[in-house]
């Protein structure tokens, strides 16, 4: 009897010690998870807003803004830019006279399903890129992942006020228009119950060239 309640202490005692080798384990699993999450989307934010401050930090370069206005409206729908294009001229100096290449960037958001975070469900969108040269056809030029949850452009004045309508006001006072206004969230591409970081935030203010 004796042997008996002490095979069953022992085999209590390792049943003990294997859950909590498991509940280790899983533990262990959803930091590492996390870590990996956390990582892709902060990689991924970060992508975003370098290539889009390299892009906009060029809107309107070489353009005479007193003949012409090198963007247009951003186009929003529930409360998200949709739509943006913008314009700057590249100049071949190695010819005579300089020869003009007129190159166009757009911006298009796209639906690509929804998410719950934090019992909140949201869109999540992808953003799109394409390029074209001299009034040609739109060529792709990359994008984003399918992980934004929010994004705005707006266009500022002297006093970094958003503009209802940034074209007229170009057209009426070149100079009234100084700087773009980029927003943007990011989900993680997954997540457990433990995960603390749900979303990441960029914003920048970026100065029109002169």
């Amino acid at each position: 009897m004796t042997l008996l309640f002490d095979n069953m202490s022992a085999a209590l005692v390792g049943a003990t010690v294997m859950l909590m080798l498991l509940s280790l384990q899983l533990k262990l699993s959803g930091m590492n998870l996390e870590q990996t999450s956390t990582y892709m989307v902060k990689n991924q934010a970060s992508d975003l807003a370098t290539w889009m401050e390299e892009d906009l930090l060029k809107l309107g370069e070489n353009i005479d803004k007193t003949k012409e206005v090198p963007f247009t409206n951003p186009i929003d729908s529930a409360e998200v830019t949709i739509d943006y294009t913008f314009s700057r001229d590249s100049l071949d100096t190695g010819v005579t006279p300089p020869d003009t290449i007129r190159i166009d960037t757009r911006y298009q958001l796209h639906k690509t399903g929804v998410r719950v975070i934090d019992h909140e469900t949201i869109d999540v969108f992808r953003l799109s890129r394409s390029v074209r040269y001299d009034g040609g056809v739109w060529q792709d030029a990359g994008g984003s992942s399918s992980l934004i949850g929010f994004f705005k452009i707006e266009m500022l004045d002297r006093d970094a006020a958003p503009v209802a309508d940034p074209v007229a006001t170009a057209t009426a006072d070149p100079a009234a228009i100084l700087n773009t206004r980029i927003r943007f969230s990011m989900v993680t591409p997954f997540e457990t119950e433990t995960t603390a970081v749900r979303k990441v935030y960029y914003g920048s203010t970026l100065l029109i060239p002169n």
